[in-house]
């Protein structure tokens, strides 16, 4: 007895079924190489931005780097955060694929063979850009790093701050 499918609705389950079973296997693989938001861009250092009522102060994630690797900048409606982060992987190296990675470096700097298993910790150049809410005196930004924190603190502009108004009876 041959088999018929009934109704409109058997096709669209079947689609629906097909397309969960893909985005599952989307969201449980690995990350691709080339998916993706790349190492270095927006996600690197990992930040907090805070407003007081004269200032807006940015604080980031920079663990292991002294302040002569960062550099800090305004630029126009933005805090730009660049540097480089030093690791133990030679530019030829070859990307890790996540999870377990057994790509083979080279070698490291008294020329023995470097094997990764795992690597979690980007390294070299980086460029964050933080959009800033309000306008903010480029001339008095100021930023201290402490213990692997980066404090920016950038001085609203006058006409930006919140002003006492007196209220006078007539």
């Amino acid at each position: 007895m041959p088999s018929h499918r009934t109704g409109f609705g058997l096709p669209l389950d079947e689609l629906r079924d097909e397309i969960d079973r893909l985005w599952t296997s989307l969201v449980t693989a690995p990350p691709l190489h080339g998916w993706g938001a790349r190492p270095g861009q927006g996600t690197f250092p990992a930040v907090n931005v805070r407003e007081t009522d004269d200032a807006l102060v940015v604080e980031a994630e920079l663990p292991g780097l002294d302040a002569s690797a960062v550099d800090v900048s305004v630029s126009g409606d933005e805090l730009v955060l660049t540097g480089s982060r030093p690791g133990g992987q030679p530019a030829d190296a070859g990307p890790c694929c996540g999870g377990s990675c057994d790509t083979a470096a080279p070698g490291d700097a008294a020329g023995r063979k470097v094997v990764w298993h795992l690597r979690e910790r980007g390294t070299g150049s980086f460029e964050r850009r933080i959009p800033l809410p309000v306008p903010v005196d480029a001339g008095r930004v100021e930023a201290r790093l402490v213990d692997g924190v980066l404090s920016v603190t950038c001085p609203k502009l006058a006409e930006c701050q919140p002003r006492k108004v007196q209220v006078r009876s007539v």
